[in-house]
């Protein structure tokens, strides 16, 4: 593979091995909704507070204690819900459907008495379940329907065929904004569309529709969806999900095409209208909250973003709503280490966690490892994080088929590899995640895959591919608006960072319009490692001698042992002898981790 960076084709991992597996959204009967059973997720808490990586994150009394903790050691309720509720399965138009196996009951079927419905109409629990999907409160959304179901199967008088047709696309509205896997998406798809092809062309029917092709990533519908804002002041019902969930996902669409600017003021239309609906901690206001601010995130604007996340958290917690839930926790992880907050980071990596294994959430489990395995590399722990990436294996392991799951088992064994010396295998990795990815439209995960990918393929020694690779990718950066993942990227990425910022025009050969990009992205790196190192910049600054500081500043130019003691015309052993002193005073393992630390501490 050559330098060339493909951006045009990089979505999130999906492929036709999806299809093969059964269904975790898929539902069962009103029966098995509603029926009581025992507790068994308090065993999964306790059996995860038992891990013996525990320690690397906190004690479990932090944990529990917490103000993020949403589990307390009494709380037997908040444990006993499964996010995912379980319903009639849809129908397709020819009368086929998928089933699934009953696992757990949300927390809120476990608040209310199964005999509620008796007491409400059916047109009552109906019109519950409507401004339960309003406000993204999708459990409640469910269990309103299923209720419903149980209602009129109970009642003596014949209920309208227009409430039960209304009570399918509510479930096919559900199944679109809540489910991952394409063949239930698309079950849902058809009841949508049989409902548009016979008159539906409500504002909530069209942006519905414009979610749900783009969870299947049919670009064609979904770009062919007309637009119908001309029509909310008619559809006063429908508004919440025409101006607010809509447009939340669409900023999610404009960010993977990697226009920052336009997803970004999507999201801030979208919180705003939200928050004044619906309130701050409502459901609805969260999910846009939490794209909102990781869009800020990449874009650099870290201030205030604790207070948006922090605030909607507790909705987060209970709406069974799992994108929110994982974008909240990761972004909350990611501002906690950005400040050097390590210790709070690993507490709210340790709470998504159990968050994960209380609602069943694989995914959202893997990828919280992932990130604690991240932030255990970066303080030298490589033993700690194997047993986190062997967690994730095991998760994947258990579901073969979920690619989502397997693109982060893979991302984890992979920045494992590079922080362990075997650099080459992980560029093979990313080439794979690369080749698995390509033919769908996600150019922003195609940037990050190639950032990643040039971290590698610097570390393992390919200097050219490597280096090509990630000019043009801060070409294509600079062009959006991507800041973090360049902020963020490896330390071998930071080295050549380094270097092309210090270089003359000649020998860097860098286009002259990305120098102010490349210096506010180093700019921000060194204020970051200062944050976590403060204390030991002014004893590295005393101790380094003269010439150690020289070696350094060779050394970061890219220069080897014997380049160097030609150029300061001393032996190569000397040399060799000096950079051994500055990995000790700098307490670093790498050249590349020891430029990285010099110019954090403003050695350079």
């Amino acid at each position: 593979m050559t330098g060339t960076m493909q951006i045009t084709v990089n979505p999130p991992l999906q492929t036709a091995k999806s299809s093969q597996r059964p269904s975790r959204e898929l539902a069962v009967s009103r029966r098995a909704l509603l029926s009581s059973r025992t507790n068994h997720a308090a065993k999964s808490f306790s059996c995860l507070l038992d891990e013996p990586y525990m320690a690397s994150g906190g004690s479990i009394h932090a944990v529990r204690q917490s103000s993020l903790a949403f589990v307390r050691p009494n709380d037997s309720n908040a444990l006993d819900g499964d996010s995912r509720p379980r319903l009639t399965a849809l129908r397709s138009p020819h009368g086929g459907g998928q089933t699934g196996s009953p696992n757990s009951r949300p927390r809120s079927e476990l608040s209310a008495p199964a005999s509620a419905s008796t007491r409400l109409s059916p047109n009552t629990l109906l019109m519950r379940a409507w401004r339960s999907l309003i406000e993204l409160r999708i459990n409640d959304a469910f269990v309103a329907v299923a209720q419903f179901e149980d209602a009129i199967a109970r009642a003596d008088a014949l209920v309208a065929a227009r409430s039960r047709e209304f009570a399918e696309v509510i479930r096919a509205l559900l199944f679109v904004l809540k489910s991952r896997d394409h063949a239930t998406v698309r079950a849902a798809l058809a009841v949508l569309e049989s409902r548009h092809r016979s008159g539906g062309n409500s504002p909530a029917l069209t942006a519905a529709l414009r979610i749900g092709y783009w969870k299947v990533r049919d670009f064609d519908r979904y770009y062919a969806v007309p637009r119908l804002s001309h029509a909310v002041p008619a559809h006063r019902g429908t508004h919440g999900l025409a101006t607010i969930i809509g447009p939340t996902f669409e900023a999610i669409v404009e960010a993977e095409q990697l226009r920052l600017a336009v997803a970004t003021r999507l999201a801030r239309s979208a919180h705003e209208r939200a928050v004044s609906r619906f309130g701050k901690r409502s459901p609805v206001t969260a999910r846009a909250a939490g794209v909102l601010a990781e869009l800020l995130y990449e874009e650099g604007h870290c201030a205030g973003l604790d207070a948006l996340v922090m605030e909607s958290l507790a909705a987060i917690r209970t709406s069974g709503d799992r994108e929110s839930a994982l974008r909240g926790y990761r972004l909350l992880a990611r501002l906690a280490a950005r400040r050097g907050d390590t210790e709070f980071s690993f507490l709210v990596l340790k709470e998504a966690e159990v968050l994960s294994a209380a609602r069943d959430w694989p995914e959202m489990m893997a990828e919280s490892l992932m990130l604690r395995a991240q932030l255990l590399l970066q303080e030298g722990r490589t033993r700690d994080a194997a047993l986190c990436v062997e967690r994730i294996e095991t998760l994947a392991r258990d579901l073969p088929s979920d690619d989502v799951l397997q693109a982060t088992l893979a991302l984890a064994r992979a920045q494992l590899l590079v922080a362990t010396g075997e650099a080459r295998r992980a560029a093979t990795i990313f080439r794979e995640l690369q080749a698995v990815s390509s033919g769908k439209r996600n150019n922003y995960w195609a940037l990050q895959l190639s950032v990643r990918l040039a971290n590698a393929l610097l570390a393992c020694g390919d200097q050219a591919e490597g280096r090509a690779m990630l000019v043009q990718a801060l070409q294509v950066g600079a062009r959006a608006g991507v800041y973090q993942t360049f902020v963020d990227a490896g330390a071998h990425v930071a080295e050549l960072l380094l270097f092309l910022h210090h270089a003359t025009p000649q020998d860097s050969r860098l286009p002259p319009e990305l120098r102010p990009y490349i210096e506010s992205i180093l700019a921000e790196r060194a204020q970051h490692r200062v944050r976590t190192l403060p204390a030991r910049a002014s004893r590295v600054t005393e101790s380094l001698s003269p010439r150690e500081n020289s070696v350094l500043r060779s050394m970061s130019c890219g220069l080897s042992n014997k380049r160097i003691a030609q150029e300061l015309q001393i032996a190569p052993e000397t040399v060799k002898s000096h950079v051994k002193g500055i990995f000790i005073k700098l307490a670093v393992q790498t050249r590349a981790h020891a430029v990285s630390t010099a110019g954090a501490l403003g050695l350079l």
